[in-house]
């Protein structure tokens, strides 16, 4: 027995075809990780470290913030193209992402070999349109993240590094010393000499 998902505007999410069916018959072919994050999502899973987990699960080391944001981009960009919004799947800022529109799950006799609509139909099929996996955009969009985020770390990490910048704090240092210690050294002499 299959088990599909009937979401808004009768389209269809059919995880053994790892694909969304548009209402008008267009096919879209899902990444594993796409697969696997809208399974979740539609499932009520909400917590950004129980998706993150899932999602990656087999890959070893941290998963960046990057791929995490990336994958809602590519899921968002694929809900688009079969003519659901965007923002059926919500942020929860710091917290992770929800699914917020109506879904149905509906289990199946036949094997999930071609959309249901076509299956129901007497006349000849309808065309199928099928669009290309996200993969290359979902990969392209992560990669260029990460390397921004990685950017900015190797930036930070530099500046802290920098033998200018530790002379430079050093200096900064001495002075405010040497400054407090000489203001010190004039309120208690001119507390001195007001007693005195």
């Amino acid at each position: 027995m299959n088990m599909r998902f009937k979401l808004e505007n009768d389209v269809e999410f059919s995880p053994s075809e790892r694909c969304l069916i548009g209402a008008d018959g267009t096919v879209l072919e899902l990444t594993e990780n796409s697969l696997r994050f809208l399974i979740l999502l539609l499932n009520g899973v909400t917590e950004k470290e129980k998706l993150i987990h899932q999602v990656w699960k087999e890959q070893s080391g941290a998963i960046s913030e990057s791929s995490y944001y990336g994958q809602l981009y590519a899921l968002r960009k694929a809900f688009s193209q079969v003519g659901l919004r965007e923002t059926l799947i919500r942020t929860i800022p710091r917290k992770g992402a929800q699914y917020v529109g109506k879904v149905t799950k509906i289990a199946t006799e036949k094997p999930d070999s071609m959309p249901e609509k076509a299956l129901h139909s007497s006349a000849q099929p309808e065309p199928v349109q099928y669009i290309a996996p996200l993969g290359g955009l979902d990969n392209t969009l992560v990669t260029a993240l990460e390397k921004r985020e990685s950017e900015r770390q190797a930036k930070a990490a530099n500046l802290f590094a920098d033998r200018r910048w530790s002379f430079l704090v050093s200096i900064l240092a001495v002075v405010a010393v040497c400054w407090l210690s000489t203001l010190s050294v004039l309120i208690i002499y001119i507390l001195l000499k007001s007693y005195l």
